[in-house]
């Protein structure tokens, strides 16, 4: 079965902050519908896509503690 977004998640979607924050705030991010959510849930509400908890393109230097 194929995933497709409802428009569930637009309602849903988290509060705005800066983007280097949204991960430390506990926000989680839909990868099909590229929308960000503050629940708890694991899965998307809208697609039933899993949910990143982190960043995906992590800088080298921030992984040894180096900024």
């Amino acid at each position: 079965m194929a995933r497709s977004c409802k428009g569930i998640c637009q309602m849903m979607a988290a509060e705005s902050v800066p983007n280097k924050m949204r991960y430390k705030l506990g926000h989680k991010r839909c990868s099909y519908c590229g929308i960000f959510f503050s629940s708890g849930e694991i899965r998307c509400p809208c697609c039933k896509a899993a949910l990143r908890t982190k960043a995906r393109g992590k800088r080298k230097e921030q992984i040894f503690g180096i900024y």
